[in-house]
């Protein structure tokens, strides 16, 4: 119960950073319309920027396919000063640089450059570039964007804003907030899934690590925190290990989900199919890794085609899962809504099919992190049943080898069992045959059911007396036997045995003695066991020649070799 109770607060705390982090108002940040045109040299920027009408501001951008690139961003005239400076902001896309020029009322410019090899020093958490506008005087009135390489996939240049520097400052520390918190989140059910998966070895506790480390690796480069670390990486790189990354998560997701539910939901063609789009996917994420920009529309789509393959095994799992009324499936679906919601609009947005949304770009994790909290409850209740199982399972096993090694009638071990034990003892031990006298007599006087209950009365008396590390076996029909270890000799039970059973109430009143034959030897081979069992079976035949109940020792006389 208190792990769900931490779960819970970790829950609550998941959508209090989301619900926080809100857009910033209008008032904040004002109205921002995009023109682009195509561009080839610096000449073509020169004349484009003296006649801003020849930019197209309504059609989408990807329609223009890859390339060099005029952006002119309108907007009601702003002023940055020293005490309210602005900043630009715009989402991080696959570019080989941008120069920016911000153009004030007076004629004068200013410009910043962004370059992918050197992204570490402009990019914002959040994969956002930020530049400071340079505070003047007058309003800034244009800016303009000279974009070299873009492979416009998503676009030539998306989600530009400019704000305050304080309310983008404030952005970031929400966002910082976040991230932290679905890092640590992740780390810690890493850590814990992976010490399960150690001790319990279910596959799905490792495609459920595996997906986690993944996640916490994209949240690293979709972020742009790989950067801080490692500056020297290219953003263009980041945005490769993006798609890898994203990929290697989604596969391990479905791969848990094909294993973690009951047996039978998931059918044959079922785990076939999801193996193929498995390597589908991965295929798509490592051509667009190692080819793009190359005819990076092509790759781009085929991506997120393969990511929608990927989504759509999920329908034949929960149907599976409905099918076979498993118990897992509503707590499932209140786990998994939000990613694979999420993950859907991802895809469409991606092959064009909804507009850009800053908070779809960093809606995986959100969505995962209120996943991973319902989900590690999914998975305590599975591990639950899977030990019940499990434990069933062994006691049955117990059971059932207890069953194969035990006498029936008397409880003690049988001859298979008994031998299996001592063969191969390297120690001395001492072997006493116990045989029950006049036998024969009891079952012919009194009927083979006394008889049953009088070999069970034996076997009491001798397990009674068999010290703590004797075996005690049924040899057959009337004949018991007793193994001693060397350490037990001083505790050999021969007189008490024989006082016992003649003290003990037989069924029926019965008078019931033992013959007693006992020797000393290894029992290292089959050999040897054949070697001391002659030995005292010639013991028990000298006690029985004597007169019965009594014991006698293979040494006290002479035996034929």
């Amino acid at each position: 119960m208190g792990q769900i109770l931490n779960l819970l607060r970790m829950l609550a705390l998941a959508v209090a950073a989301w619900v926080s982090v809100q857009p910033l108002n209008a008032a904040t940040v004002p109205v921002i319309q995009t023109c682009i045109a195509p561009a080839q040299g610096a000449e073509d920027f020169a004349r484009l920027k003296t006649s801003p009408e020849k930019l197209d501001c309504g059609k989408d951008q990807r329609k223009y396919g890859s390339g060099d690139f005029l952006v002119q961003l309108r907007f009601s005239p702003l002023r940055s000063t020293d005490v309210d400076p602005l900043v630009l902001r715009m989402t991080s896309v696959w570019q080989d640089s941008v120069t920016v020029t911000f153009r004030y009322a007076d004629g004068h410019e200013e410009q910043a450059r962004i370059a992918s090899d050197d992204a570490a020093r402009t990019l914002a958490l959040g994969a956002i570039f930020e530049l400071p506008v340079p505070p003047r005087r007058v309003a800034l009135t244009d800016v303009f964007a000279e974009v070299h390489g873009a492979a416009n996939a998503r676009g030539v240049l998306i989600g530009a804003s400019l704000m305050p520097r304080y309310a983008a400052s404030e952005l970031e520390h929400k966002l910082t907030a976040m991230y932290a918190l679905f890092a640590g989140l992740a780390l810690a059910l890493l850590v814990y899934n992976m010490a399960l998966w150690s001790a319990m070895r279910h596959r799905f506790q490792l495609y459920y690590s595996g997906m986690v480390a993944f996640l916490v690796s994209y949240a690293m480069t979709s972020s742009g925190a790989l950067l801080k670390l490692l500056p020297h990486i290219a953003n263009n790189d980041r945005i490769r290990l993006n798609y890898v990354l994203l990929t290697a998560a989604g596969i391990c997701a479905l791969l848990f989900m094909r294993d973690f539910f009951e047996k039978g939901v998931v059918s044959q063609w079922v785990r076939k199919a999801i193996s193929i789009v498995a390597v589908l996917a991965a295929t798509a994420a490592a051509t667009y890794a190692v080819l793009s920009p190359w005819n990076v529309w092509l790759l781009d789509h085929f991506y997120f085609l393969s990511m929608l393959a990927l989504l759509s095994m999920v329908g034949p799992i929960i149907w599976g899962a409905w099918r076979q009324r498993s118990r897992y499936l509503p707590v499932f679906l209140l786990a998994w809504s939000a990613p694979i919601t999420v993950s859907l609009l991802r895809a469409f947005y991606g092959l064009g099919w909804v507009p850009y949304s800053f908070w779809l770009d960093n809606g995986t994790l959100i969505a995962f992190t209120i996943e991973a909290i319902l989900s590690s409850l999914l998975i305590i209740m599975r591990l639950r049943e899977l030990n019940n199982e499990r434990d069933l399972a062994v006691a049955g096993e117990q059971v059932a080898r207890r069953l194969a090694a035990t006498d029936p009638l008397t409880g003690l071990l049988n001859r298979r069992a008994f031998l299996e034990n001592a063969i191969g003892r390297k120690a001395r031990h001492r072997l006493l045959l116990i045989d029950i006298d006049h036998f024969k007599g009891v079952n012919d006087r009194l009927g083979h059911e006394t008889g049953d209950k009088v070999l069970h009365a034996v076997a009491q008396v001798i397990q009674q007396c068999r010290p703590a590390r004797a075996l005690a076996v049924r040899l057959g029909g009337e004949e018991f036997a007793l193994l001693l270890p060397r350490v037990s000799f001083s505790e050999c039970p021969a007189d008490l045995l024989l006082n016992a059973v003649r003290d003990h109430a037989m069924p029926q009143g019965a008078s019931v003695t033992v013959s007693i034959g006992y020797a000393d030897g290894s029992i290292t081979s089959e050999e040897d066991w054949k070697r001391l069992y002659r030995l005292a079976d010639s013991a028990l035949y000298r006690a029985k020649s004597d007169g019965r109940d009594r014991a006698c020792r293979a040494t006290d006389f002479r035996v034929a070799a």
